[in-house]
Order: structure tokens, then sequence, then C-alpha cells
């Protein structure tokens, strides 16, 4: 839940998970490519960013990547009870409401807009069951 001036609480199970020596002490905030908010510690987004190799001239590509990944980029820090203050054109821009799950995905959270999330989890399960149900069907190949 996004309260009324737009803070989210990180859930305890995200917090335990986190090391501020290790990870830093906030979140780097940015628009993802599925266009949702991605929340990255603030440490292993700081590699990602020096891991890049910075051209002298740089392929429009290369520019347009910086652009659309930085120019949103936010820094933002938890305050002493872990809520996040998420940035207004942020959220604009994201059509992110007040009523959200916050995921874990690989190296990063993502913020989905709650009804989104169940029917695409929804989605996903049916096509994880489907594909299944494919896999037990098809004859063992020899090796």
């Amino acid at each position: 839940m996004v309260d009324e001036k737009n803070r989210l609480l990180i859930p305890a199970e995200i917090r335990k998970s986190l090391n501020p020596k290790r990870d830093g002490e906030a979140f780097f905030l940015v628009i993802g490519s599925n266009r949702r908010p991605w929340l990255y510690p603030e440490r292993y987004y700081e590699h990602l960013v020096f891991q890049r190799q910075q051209e002298l001239a740089p392929k429009k590509s290369a520019i347009d990547f910086a652009h659309l990944n930085f120019a949103m980029a936010s820094r933002i820090a938890w305050d002493k009870q872990w809520r996040v203050l998420l940035p207004e054109k942020t959220l604009r821009r994201t059509g992110t409401a007040k009523e959200v799950t916050l995921i874990g995905s690989g190296d990063h959270l993502e913020l989905w807009n709650r009804s989104e999330w169940e029917a695409r989890f929804e989605a996903l399960f049916n096509q994880a069951a489907e594909q299944s149900a494919t896999d037990e069907q098809q004859p063992p190949q020899p090796v």
C-alpha cells in the first residue's frame, strides 16, 4: 500500500535480506523495461552503472539506453520505519496506484498495481500448469 504521502513500507521479509554494509542504506528507483517501478539496492545499482563501459563516442542505442534508464533514476533512502518516499513523477509515468504489490524479480524489486499483478500471476500460473501438462504427455526421448 502506498500511503497518502506516497510512502511505501518495505516488508519485513525484504528488510531481513538487506545488509546496510553490503547493500547500502537506500534503493535506486528506475522505470523498468516493463514500465513498472523497479527498486535496486543502492550499492548493487551503483555497481551496475559503473560496470557499464563508457565510450568516448557512444552509439545511439547506448545513448538511448542511458536516457531511458538514468534520466528517471532516483535514490530513495528508507526512514526508521523502513518506508521509502516514491517520487510523484515516477508513479504518474508508470500509472502506479495506491493499492500495490511489491515482488522480487531476481536482482531487483518491482512495484505492481495489485490487480494487475494478480492477473499477471494467474496468467503465469496457468501457463506453467499448461506447460507441465504438455510435458507429461510427451513420451520420454531416448538419450
